[in-house]
């Protein structure tokens, strides 16, 4: 919501006003399911996830759109549309129900990905300083996902999921102008 403050274009406001209200909608689903597959555990945040929001809110805070974005809708968005992409496949092939909503939440994250490509790419193209960072910022966003990842490797492999293939995966989805090193 933060974001919509900074862009004077009309379309691009009402597109990170859905998003909020999508992504709400997605941390209740989850939240239910969770609850729903083991309702007497009492889940918490991982540290690794509360210092990669807390970093963000920094970029935030700062009104500094070329960190948020690359932060929220290049790397969360693109970790996110990673995860449900797996979980999908692998629930699809357990028989596990609810398909077509699972669809619809990757097809939203696959939707704030490419928009989050698009404003940034904006952002490198009208401010050669943005485009020079974008690569040092994607580096230190990724290198908190891999520290997400290792912390929780024990679900991921619980689930069948190689925890370094999502980390891998997500790199190799990042264009050359964003890609770190």
């Amino acid at each position: 919501m933060q974001q919509m403050g900074w862009i004077d274009d009309p379309r691009a406001r009402r597109f990170l006003g859905v998003q909020a209200r999508q992504e709400a909608a997605h941390a209740g689903f989850y939240r239910r399911a969770a609850d729903w597959l083991t309702p007497a555990h009492n889940y918490s945040i991982p540290g690794s996830l509360r210092r990669y929001g807390a970093r963000l809110q920094q970029a935030l805070n700062r009104n500094d759109l070329c960190d948020s974005l690359t932060g929220s809708q290049i790397v969360l968005e693109g970790f996110g549309e990673q995860i449900i992409s797996r979980l999908n496949r692998g629930m699809d092939n357990h028989g596990v129900g609810f398909r077509r909503l699972r669809r619809i939440l990757l097809r939203q994250e696959q939707s704030h990905y490419a928009f989050g490509m698009r404003m940034l790419r904006q952002q490198a193209d009208s401010t050669p300083a943005a485009a020079s960072r974008i690569p040092e910022l994607a580096a230190d966003y990724l290198q908190q996902v891999d520290n997400m990842v290792h912390e929780m490797s024990d679900i991921f492999i619980s689930l069948d999921e190689d925890p370094d293939e999502y980390c891998s995966d997500l790199l190799a989805t990042l264009p050359g102008w964003i890609h770190p090193g």
